[in-house]
């Protein structure tokens, strides 16, 4: 992920390296369609729109099946797909740790430009994380 972590993901990581904080179980991959400039690090998950139905939903990223070499974490590659309608713009992508909103954002990539995601189209990503 060339993105950022954002706060809650920050303070996150410290509760559970530092705290008493049971580590989450999966994280959750989703997209967003605004906001369209590059949100800040104070962002939280209600404050992502997401695109909604035409199979759209968020891809569950299982602990422990995370590749790590070094300071970076690797996932397999997810797909998402519309299926009968069109999503429109998608404008980047994040991690979660619910499969709605009422967990926190961990980080966010924002793409360099919007992608437009018609029916029977999609975007893959292969989720990364780097600790520099």
């Amino acid at each position: 992920m060339a993105g950022k972590i954002v706060d809650q993901g920050e303070a996150r990581f410290l509760e559970i390296l530092l705290g008493s904080r049971t580590p989450d179980g999966a994280l959750y991959l989703g997209l967003y369609k605004t906001p369209l400039t590059e949100p800040e690090e104070t962002v939280t998950l209600p404050d992502l729109v997401e695109p909604s139905g035409f199979g759209y939903g968020r891809r569950t990223l299982t602990r422990g099946q995370w590749t790590l070499n070094g300071s970076v974490a690797s996932y397999a590659l997810q797909t998402f797909l519309a299926s009968g309608g069109d999503w429109g713009n998608v404008a980047g992508y994040f991690l979660a740790t619910s499969l709605d909103n009422s967990g926190k954002l961990i980080a966010i990539e924002h793409f360099a430009s919007a992608l437009q995601v018609i029916d029977g189209k999609g975007i893959k990503i292969s989720p990364q994380i780097t600790c520099s």
